[in-house]
């Protein structure tokens, strides 16, 4: 008989008697109340996820680089806690990062609990937050933060008019008669700012007033008025812009090429024009610009300039231009000019083929490819009959 294996004894179960349940993760979500920057279907979150009220301020605070900033922003915006009290008070210290800090958190939460606060905070450049208030304001975009911002376009300071005239281009109509008086009569630091403004919000009032100051004597005005422009994409705008495209700046120009480029088949005919200029500069530059708005209507034009005028790096222009635009009548015209008189020319126009991607360039640039070219010369002879030297000579 085989020896029995002992038996473990068996150790009674106690019954779970506790009526305590685990939490779970969903007990800590509440949805967003409509105040704040979120969409509605999304969620706030605290502890255990976010660490409380305490644990997200003491973050915000301890944030000193951008990154560790826009975490910590992130947790104010999803805490279901009542930070506004807290932010306020910070929005009051002396220390001017943690001031800011505080501005710009008050924006993104979009309380109107703040704007009060934030209106003196932006009142006063001498606490270094005007800009971040006036922002933040401007994100609240209530009708009593707009109204605040388009008064403090009146402020005696000009760092305080042009923080308020930056933030206004998150505004709407309202905000362009405003906008537009400080375009005609303020520092040019604050026109710089309204200008851009004026093109965030896009509106026709505007572009008698920025095409006037595209004639200003500064250049940032200018670059900023061709900006704008280019976004409303006025054809009324488009002759004073292609006065533009022989500015002594090269930030200006390239605005206005853009500029151009965005109103489209209206700014062909004034650029046009420039090609018969007497100035070879100005005709080089319009057929580029011509090129950049790439329009097929133009190729005609650009072929003409390509045949016939007289410096070769005006043909180049116009040929690299004719290669920007890429259609079948650019290829036939690009082909037709591949013996030009000039090397650079001949160079320019198989760079403009190898841009196009077509079959016809492809084509032509492998014909050139394959072809020999055979020098033509000429054979003299200068013997005198009455010498027997040759002096038999090939001239090419």
């Amino acid at each position: 008989m085989t020896p029995q294996e002992p038996q473990l004894p068996v150790i009674p179960r106690i019954p779970n008697v506790s009526k305590i349940t685990p939490p779970k993760l969903e007990d800590y979500r509440i949805p967003v109340s409509p105040g704040y920057a979120l969409s509605q279907d999304r969620y706030a979150m605290s502890a255990p996820e976010l660490g409380g009220e305490s644990a997200i301020l003491a973050e915000f605070d301890a944030a000193a680089r951008s990154d560790q900033f826009s975490l910590a922003l992130q947790k104010i915006i999803r805490c279901r806690d009542n930070v506004l009290p807290a932010l306020l008070e910070r929005l009051e210290s002396d220390e001017v990062a943690t001031s800011k800090k505080a501005a710009i958190a008050l924006g993104y939460l979009r309380s109107p609990v703040a704007i009060s606060a934030l209106i003196a905070a932006a009142k006063n450049p001498y606490r270094q937050i005007h800009w971040q208030a006036a922002a933040a304001l401007s994100w609240i975009g209530s009708a009593e933060a707009i109204r605040s911002l388009v008064q403090l376009l009146r402020h005696p300071s000009i760092q305080v008019q042009a923080a308020s005239a930056k933030a206004l281009g998150r505004a709407s109509l309202p905000a362009v008669s405003p906008l537009v008086e400080a375009l005609k009569h303020s520092d040019d630091m604050v026109k710089v700012h309204a200008a851009h403004s004026l093109g965030q919000i896009s509106s026709p009032l505007a572009v008698t007033t920025l095409i006037n100051a595209l004639e200003h004597g500064s250049k940032s005005v200018r670059f900023e008025a061709a900006w704008a422009l280019g976004q409303i994409k006025s054809p009324l705008s488009a002759n004073s812009l292609a006065r533009l495209l022989t500015d002594n700046d090269i930030s200006v120009q390239s605005q206005a090429i853009q500029a151009l480029k965005n109103i489209g088949v209206p700014a062909i005919t004034p650029v046009a024009k420039m090609l018969t200029n007497p100035s070879s500069h100005t005709r080089s530059v319009a057929a580029r610009t011509l090129g950049q708005i790439g329009m097929e209507e133009v190729v005609p034009m650009l072929a003409q300039v390509l045949r016939d005028d007289e410096y070769a790096y005006v043909r180049c222009d116009a040929a690299i231009a004719l290669g920007e635009i890429g259609t079948y009548d650019a290829v036939f015209y690009l082909s037709q000019s591949l013996k030009d008189r000039d090397r650079s020319v001949r160079s320019a126009i198989l760079r403009a083929l190898a841009q196009v991607n077509s079959p016809e360039a492809q084509e032509i640039l492998l014909n050139v490819k394959n072809t020999v070219v055979i020098p033509s010369y000429s054979v003299s002879n200068f013997k005198d009959f009455d010498d027997e030297s040759d002096f038999t000579t090939i001239q090419g």
